[in-house]
């Protein structure tokens, strides 16, 4: 998949002269929420001009980003999101559905009243966005709805492995931004909210990895052969 325009690396405007964490971490927010694309290459100045500061913090952010595998550093082209391939994409699958399916089932027996509520608004946001065909945004708000799950799991332990494979995985979700693919897997999120509710913890993992595999078939037929 070839790099597009590269989006802005968060909602939200960044204010002047961010430290290396606040921009390591809306770096890794928009990676996840495939702001980015594979193959894009993030280049130090133009982010450097943009969350107004020197050239320091964003190589340490960036260097942060390498080790833990979101980005790749190459000789040739510097700094960049990796390219996917179909071995990795299916290996990403299969350990994605068993850690993120076991948070679901652990959060089914922690998750609160007001943590319901806030996935219920950002299910009732994304349908209104698929509804309109509109995908700016609906990536934010499916990275927001899954997360209030994996917290609500309560484990300090697994919630930074998650995070790790979403910023693995999060920059083929670009894929879903076309009109036929957005608003896939709106009935798992129905299901997910529905068990997480009556607090059943086997059906809410079954939603979470049923919600997964979907969206990996859509991207393994959208790879390069």
């Amino acid at each position: 998949m070839r790099a597009k325009a590269t989006l802005r690396p968060a909602r939200k405007d960044v204010p002047h002269g961010s430290t290396h964490e606040e921009i390591y971490g809306r770096l890794k927010s928009a990676i996840m929420s495939a702001h980015y694309v594979p193959g894009e290459r993030l280049v130090v100045a133009k982010l450097a001009k943009y969350f107004g500061t020197s050239p320091m913090p964003i190589r340490e952010a960036l260097r942060r980003l390498v080790a833990e595998q979101a980005l790749e550093n190459t000789p040739n082209r510097g700094v960049a999101v990796p390219e996917m391939t179909a071995a990795r994409l299916m290996d990403l699958r299969r350990i994605r559905c068993e850690i993120e399916g076991k948070a679901a089932d652990w959060a089914a027996l922690t998750i609160t009243k007001s943590e319901l509520k806030h996935l219920e608004a950002t299910q009732a946001q994304m349908n209104d966005l698929a509804q309109k065909s509109a995908p700016e945004g609906y990536l934010d708000l499916n990275l927001d709805f899954h997360f209030t799950i994996y917290r609500a799991a309560r484990s300090t332990l697994l919630l930074p492995i998650i995070e790790s494979l979403w910023m693995q995985a999060g920059p083929c979700l670009s894929m879903m931004r076309t009109d036929a693919a957005i608003g896939l897997g709106m009935d798992h999120h129905e299901a997910m909210i529905a068990a997480l509710r009556r607090g059943d913890g086997a059906t809410a993992r079954d939603a979470v990895q049923k919600d997964i595999s979907e969206a990996a078939d859509v991207i393994l037929r959208l790879l390069p052969q």
